[in-house]
């Protein structure tokens, strides 16, 4: 394969890549707490021919980039739908081990122990929270309270660098860094009966669609173009 082809190929494909990380974004519009992501891209010379008069050059994923933007809150009315306001990221222990998020949607387990829609618990400062009765009353800090009773604190924890928080389904996200350590929330304070929607921006994820599938287009027309011309030399060089 020629240098210009390989090029070319790895072009289309970082387009195809590009449209599914869209597609997932629009598939995931309506999904309380999800964060847009977009792929990024770095131009790799190929190592097999690093010496070469005409070495390869080609289109690979660098790494996903998050959008942690905060977006609109859904006041649902629901006592158990909760919202982080501000910087920071519900805990949930899983049996992965913790995960981070931002979709507040709740529910109780058989074991009267707050949940995610998943069934995960949601960590308070003191383990699960435990929420066995009729009134519930969850304030701006997090501290919850059964029937008048403080039954615990929801844990809100943030991080100095959010690039190594990565999407791990259910809407939760994973620390990809163990030196990126949770540190205590601040700047943050938990509203009762709403829930973030997704920060999505459908539009503009039309836009970038549409121009992705040109890009995508394009490549492939060069792509032809250069199988079309390697043909003809081809077909020269048999006379």
């Amino acid at each position: 394969m020629s240098s210009g082809v390989y090029t070319v190929v790895s072009g289309a494909v970082a387009q195809e890549i590009r449209l599914a990380s869209i597609a997932n974004n629009l598939a995931n519009a309506q999904t309380p707490g999800y964060k847009a992501s977009k792929p990024i891209f770095e131009a790799v010379l190929s190592n097999a021919v690093i010496d070469s008069e005409n070495p390869n050059t080609y289109v690979a994923v660098y790494d996903a980039h998050v959008d942690f933007s905060n977006a609109p809150l859904i006041q649902s009315g629901s006592e158990l739908d909760l919202a982080v306001v501000g910087d920071g990221f519900f805990v949930i222990d899983t049996p992965k081990g913790p995960m981070y998020t931002r979709n507040g949607q709740f529910t109780i387990d058989s074991e009267k122990h707050l949940v995610t829609m998943s069934g995960d618990r949601v960590r308070g400062d003191g383990g699960p929270i435990t929420v066995d009765g009729r009134q519930i009353i969850i304030e701006n800090d997090g501290s919850v309270f059964v029937d008048g009773q403080m039954s615990g604190k929801i844990t809100v924890v943030d991080f100095e660098n959010k690039s190594y928080l990565k999407p791990a389904g259910k809407g939760y996200f994973m620390n990809s860094e163990p030196t990126n350590g949770e540190i205590e929330a601040s700047n943050y304070s938990v509203k009762q009966g709403a829930y973030e929607a997704s920060n999505v921006e459908v539009m503009k994820e039309m836009v970038e669609m549409i121009a992705t599938v040109r890009a995508y287009e394009s490549y492939t027309k060069l792509q032809q173009a250069d199988t079309n011309m390697t043909a003809k030399l081809l077909e020269v060089g048999r006379f």
